[in-house]
């Protein structure tokens, strides 16, 4: 063969190796920064849901609320919980809500659903602190108060799904 056809096809051949490792190895790496990212992703909200879960846990919140429908049931008088929010507590979500895409299985879609259940009961909880549900009929005072400790234990089974969930996808157990 010809030495000069031999040094082109060396070259190419060489050219395309060396091209083809570069694109290899930043794909790699790319794929690898995914990875990590979104097992970042996923540790962070391990973390809030893991705050959120147990302060309502902690706070026993369940309790107060069917001691407070017990109240209004025997005593047949409106009670309202006081109640003000002063820190918002979905800062992770509220930060990376766009990434959430990135996270496997159906965190993406568990987790927002998490964070709507409980804005929801957040925003019950402030309307009955501030005064908004005072004119409702006891009846329905109480229908809130039922409906708020239902949703708060949705809420609640719904964080500890999630956080097995974040568990089971990315190994932290």
């Amino acid at each position: 063969m010809n030495p000069s056809l031999v040094q082109i096809i060396s070259v190419v051949v060489g050219g395309l190796l060396a091209i083809t490792g570069g694109l290899v190895s930043t794909l790699v790496l790319e794929r690898q920064r995914r990875v990590v990212d979104a097992r970042n992703l996923a540790l962070a909200f391990k973390g809030e849901i893991t705050a959120l879960v147990e302060h309502i846990e902690e706070r026993n919140y369940l309790n107060r609320i069917a001691q407070v429908i017990e109240q209004i049931e025997s005593t047949r008088q409106p009670f309202y919980m006081p109640f003000h929010l002063r820190f918002r507590y979905d800062r992770v979500y509220d930060g990376n809500v766009a990434r959430i895409g990135v996270l496997k299985g159906k965190l993406p879609e568990l987790i927002p659903l998490f964070y709507t259940r409980l804005t929801s009961v957040l925003e019950d909880f402030v309307s009955i602190g501030d005064g908004s549900y005072a004119s409702l009929e006891l009846d329905i005072l109480l229908r809130v108060y039922r409906d708020m400790h239902h949703f708060i234990e949705v809420v609640v089974d719904l964080g500890h799904h999630i956080l097995r969930e974040i568990d089971r996808d990315y190994d932290f157990a």
